[in-house]
C-alpha cells in the first residue's frame, strides 16, 4: 500500500468508488478492495439523474462525451395509443447514459490516480473482523489490514452486510430482460422512453450514437429463454414502435440477451459503527425508476460527511422512503391487469398530461429529490381523486351507483397499500 490507510472500501463499482473518492477528498486515507481484474459486463445500472451527475462532478469524475450520453428525461407511451408524455428532468437539468462497464472503468481510474486511494484488483477479501479487513491477492498469502472504517460497495450479496446484519435473501419480483440494438431511431431523441401495456414496462433509452438498449419487465413465469421471441412478439411488439420492434425480434432471434433479476431489498439498514454499506448493499428497488446508479452515489458522498454511520443511516432512510414508495407503485401500476389499477394508470396519464406542476413533482420523485412523504402523497391523491370523479361524476363507464362504491374502496384499498411499508405487497 501507498500508506497506512483510515478507511477499507470493499467492492470497486460505481458505488464502492465513489465511496472511496469522497473519504479520500475528505481527507483520509483510502484502501479499494476489488476481487475481479475487469469491469462487470453484467447488465446493471446505466441511467445516472441529474443529483447523481452532480454527485461526480463534485468527486472530480470527468464525464467525456464520448462516453457519458446526455439525457432530457423520460417519455411516457400509453398503451391506448394516445399522445406520449413528456417528464423532463427538474430544473431543465440533465441526466446522463453510460455503458454500465466504462462507468465503472472510468470510476477506477479516477480512483486510482488519486494520492490518497490505494487500488487493489484481484483483492477477494476473505473475512471483516472488527475493524480487520483480511484478504488475498491472486492466491497469495492472507494480509491483515486494521482501519477505522469499513464499508461495503460490494452489491447485492454484500459479504460485508452479511457479517454486520442476518436478513434473509431479497425477493425477486420480477426479471429483466435486455438487448442491445445497433441502428434504431428513439420516437424523440434525448429522452428514455417507457411503453406501457404489456404485462410489464418496456425503458428504452440510448447509449451512443449507434446503440440503444431495451429493457423488458418480465413477470415470475416458468417462461424459457427460448421462448421469449414469441412471448415478446405476443405480449409486448404490438406496443412499440415499429423502429423498435423489428430490431427487437431480430435481436431475440439471434439470443443476444441479457437478464437480470429484479429483487427489492428496503433501505433501512446502512451499517453500524466503524461498518458502513453504500449502494445495493444497502438495499435496491425495482429498476423501472432507474435510480440505483443515483441513490448508491449520493449514499457514498453522504456517508464521507459524517462519523456517525447511525445518523447517516437515519437521514438516508428518510431521503429515500418516498422512492420507494413510488417505486413499488410504478411496478404495480404498469403490470397489474386489474380494473382499478387500469384506472387509475388512466387517471396518472391524464393527470401528467393536463399538469406540468404534476409533471414535474413526478420527475422529483423519480430522481429520488424529494425527502419527504408529502410530495408523493399529494402526487397519489391526485390521480386517486381523478379516477374517483371518472367514476362518480363523468358516467364515463355507465356505471351503476353500487359499482361506483365498489370502485370507490377499490380505490381505498389501493391508498392503503400505498401507506403501507413499500417492502409488502410487491407484485400484488
Amino acid at each position: 500500500m501507498k500508506t497506512p490507510c483510515d478507511v477499507a472500501v470493499i467492492g470497486a463499482g460505481p458505488a464502492g468508488c465513489a465511496a472511496a473518492l469522497a473519504h479520500a477528498r475528505a481527507g483520509h486515507r483510502v484502501l479499494l478492495l476489488e476481487a475481479s481484474r475487469r469491469p462487470p459486463t453484467r447488465l446493471a445500472g446505466e441511467w445516472i439523474h441529474p443529483d447523481g451527475v452532480a454527485v461526480l462532478r463534485r468527486l472530480g469524475v470527468g464525464m467525456p462525451a464520448s462516453l457519458f450520453l446526455p439525457a432530457l428525461g423520460f417519455v411516457v407511451h400509453p398503451e391506448d395509443s394516445s399522445p406520449p408524455i413528456t417528464l423532463a428532468c427538474p430544473r431543465g437539468e440533465r441526466a446522463a447514459t453510460v455503458r454500465h462497464c466504462e462507468l465503472v472503468a472510468t470510476l477506477r481510474a479516477v480512483a486510482a490516480a488519486h494520492p490518497a486511494i490505494t487500488l487493489t484488483l484481484g483483492a477477494r477479501v476473505t473475512s471483516v473482523r472488527h475493524t480487520t479487513v483480511v484478504y488475498t491477492r491472486e492466491g497469495g498469502p492472507e494480509r491483515h489490514v486494521r482501519v477505522r472504517r469499513i464499508i461495503g460497495g460490494d452489491g447485492q450479496s454484500s459479504m460485508v452486510r452479511r457479517t454486520i446484519h442476518s436478513a434473509g435473501p431479497a425477493p425477486t419480483v420480477s426479471r429483466t430482460a435486455s438487448v442491445l440494438l445497433h441502428g434504431p431511431a428513439l420516437p424523440e431523441e434525448g429522452y428514455g422512453h417507457v411503453f406501457a401495456g404489456g404485462p410489464g414496462a418496456v425503458l428504452a433509452y440510448r447509449l451512443d450514437d449507434d446503440t440503444v438498449r431495451v429493457t423488458i419487465d418480465i413477470p415470475l413465469s416458468p417462461l424459457r429463454s427460448t421462448d421469449l421471441r414469441s412471448y415478446v412478439q405476443r405480449v409486448y411488439s404490438r406496443f412499440l414502435p415499429g423502429t423498435l420492434a423489428g430490431p427487437l425480434s431480430t435481436a431475440l432471434e439471434r439470443k443476444t440477451v441479457q437478464w437480470a433479476a429484479n429483487r427489492v431489498r428496503l433501505r433501512t439498514f446502512h451499517g453500524r459503527g466503524p461498518y458502513a454499506l453504500v449502494g445495493d448493499a444497502v438495499g435496491t428497488c425495482h429498476p423501472l425508476t432507474a435510480s440505483g446508479l443515483t441513490i448508491g452515489l449520493r449514499d457514498a458522498e453522504c456517508l464521507a460527511r459524517t462519523e456517525d454511520v447511525a445518523a447517516h443511516g437515519r437521514r438516508r432512510r428518510a431521503a429515500v422512503r418516498a422512492h420507494e414508495h413510488l417505486a413499488a407503485a410504478m411496478h404495480r401500476i404498469f403490470c397489474d391487469p386489474g380494473r382499478t389499477t387500469g384506472d387509475l394508470r388512466r387517471s396518472m396519464y391524464a393527470v401528467l398530461r393536463a399538469s406540468g406542476i404534476e409533471r414535474e413533482r413526478m420527475m422529483r420523485l423519480l430522481c429520488a429529490e424529494e425527502l419527504g412523504p408529502l410530495p408523493l402523497t399529494g402526487a397519489v391523491l391526485h390521480v386517486a381523486g381523478h379516477a374517483l370523479r371518472e367514476q362518480l361524476v363523468t358516467g364515463r363507464c355507465r356505471t351503476t351507483w353500487r359499482t361506483s362504491v365498489r370502485a370507490c374502496g377499490d380505490y381505498l384499498s389501493w391508498l392503503r397499500w400505498m401507506s403501507r411499508s413499500p417492502g409488502h405487497g410487491w407484485g400484488g
